[in-house]
């Protein structure tokens, strides 16, 4: 005897009888399942029982859904039922599912199609996309691969599903959006961490952006055995554990530095020093020179004191640095070259000292490689009373004096110096700061070898600001400052 799964109410053979007759679904039973939950749905017509966090995410209302789970903790069968439940009760709706790949697609599909199966469905594509099923009410469901192009031409998606989302690159994501504009459909984004530099690790940790969030670490689902999982984290080691199956995001060494080290850095507000070392404060600005491509990029670090312990036999203070970043504004593209002097004036400003104030002293470095000459010229016309510093970014190992006031800076000293920094602790960036939220999103990103997606354009001139802080105070690297910062009281 066959299982009556969808509505009980009728014999399955008669539903369907009835459904083919009428190239529709019983609108009687489909008022009586409309009402239900799609986690009620599911268990009433599958005997599917979801577990807590399993009928959390199936019952979700909010348009957009991420979803971080280990591996095996059933997210493509939660996704099919869901995807399921809108086609039956939305005729002529388009479901999307799209992987990196397009078998990856269609393994949902599949679990699609067999639900639909248990259902008496007939397993037809839609004519037009080989991983297709198109059901009697006319809603389909396709799978594609991610590619950008392969998703563009479809419209008026019901809901869009994107499996392994963290292997999806961010040209796939502006693709499909635009898809969902007119019919206001849902997004969801499923998959395991795979480090940070991708659209689903930026998505998940931005709290502000309005998606509804759901995690399933391995340890929670009851269908992983513990012994199954020790024997994982055994043979593969914890890093690839911790991300396979305890959901944590793990830097794959391409990064130069990790989301916890940055979100470290942001601080409320800029430190104030003591009255008595407020003359000693500093200000360092780091200017990237736009390409076509790039913006040209202004960073303001902010070298500040702050006073230490005591030292015992002499009863004199030690003095700590710290470097804070005030400021970090990008011109638009295309900004014309002549700009660029009032750009700086104008930050610059912003930081002279008041008549009655202490006198503050400031360094530019400007990344002058390729064209940047030019804009060196224009600078040193300004009496923007800055020391300035060209510089020619090299692939050498050491730093070096050229003609005409230019310094030769290898790529790597700039970036160890800048990492060394955050590893210290010792840089902070003021979250209100104009350009802050950018910025942060570029340290994030940004990696050593520069094939990032993001621009690096605020990373470089960071990094130019803090390599002549850090020459002209040694100790922000933990060296000896020269000369030292300890006052010396002679002993009678």
């Amino acid at each position: 005897m066959r299982r009556q799964l969808y509505w009980p109410s009728l014999p399955t053979d008669m539903l369907l009888a009835a459904a083919g007759a009428l190239g529709a679904f019983a609108p009687a039973a489909l008022a009586k399942t409309a009402s239900m939950k799609p986690s009620e749905w599911a268990f009433h017509v599958f005997g599917f029982v979801a577990d807590e966090k399993q009928a959390a995410i199936l019952d979700c209302p909010d348009p957009r859904v991420i979803l971080l789970t280990s591996r095996q903790v059933g997210k493509s069968t939660i996704a099919a039922l869901r995807a399921l439940y809108i086609a039956v009760h939305q005729p002529k709706s388009l479901i999307f599912m799209v992987a990196p790949i397009e078998t990856q697609a269609g393994e949902i599909l599949q679990k699609l199609k067999e639900f639909a199966e248990q259902l008496g469905f007939p397993l037809r594509g839609d004519g037009n996309n080989p991983r297709s099923l198109q059901l009697p009410n006319g809603s389909r469901i396709v799978a594609r691969s991610s590619i950008a192009r392969s998703v563009r031409g479809f419209s008026k998606a019901s809901l869009i599903i994107v499996d392994e989302a963290a292997f999806v690159s961010t040209a796939a994501y502006r693709a499909l959006s635009p898809i969902l504009a007119v019919s206001q459909g849902k997004l969801w984004a499923l998959s395991t961490p795979y480090g940070h530099n991708n659209m689903f690790a930026q998505i998940w940790h931005d709290p502000g952006n309005g998606w509804a969030r759901f995690q399933i670490r391995a340890s929670e689902c009851p269908r992983l055995p513990a012994d199954f999982l020790a024997a994982e984290l055994r043979l593969h080691g914890e890093l690839s554990y911790a991300q396979e199956y305890d959901c944590q995001f793990v830097s794959h060494g391409l990064q130069m530095l990790t989301r916890e080290q940055v979100t470290a850095a942001l601080v409320d507000q800029a430190p104030v020093p003591p009255f008595g070392l407020q003359e000693k404060t500093e200000h360092y600005y780091g200017l990237d020179l736009g390409k076509r491509q790039d913006h040209t990029a202004l960073v303001v670090v902010e070298l500040t004191w702050e006073y230490g312990p005591k030292n015992a036999a002499t009863q004199a203070l030690a003095l700590h640095p710290k470097l804070t970043v005030r400021q970090a504004p990008r011109l638009p593209l295309d900004t014309e070259t002549v700009s660029i002097p009032g750009f700086v004036r104008a930050a610059v400003q912003q930081y002279a000292p008041r008549y009655e104030g202490p006198k503050t002293n400031g360094t530019l470095l400007i990344d002058a490689t390729g064209n940047g000459h030019t804009v060196v010229e224009l600078m040193r016309r300004e009496n923007h009373g800055l020391r300035l510093n060209p510089v020619c970014i090299s692939s050498g190992r050491t730093a070096k004096h050229l003609k005409d006031s230019y310094l030769s800076i290898p790529r790597s000293d700039l970036l160890m110096r800048l990492k060394l920094l955050f590893e210290r602790k010792l840089i902070k960036i003021e979250r209100t700061a104009p350009g802050a939220e950018i910025l942060q999103r570029e340290l994030i990103h940004f990696e050593t070898a520069g094939h990032q997606q993001e621009h690096d354009d605020l990373v470089m001139a960071l990094a130019l600001a803090t390599w002549q802080a850090t020459t002209d105070h040694p100790s922000l690297l933990g060296l000896p400052e020269n000369p030292t910062v300890y006052p010396h009281r002679r002993l009678i």
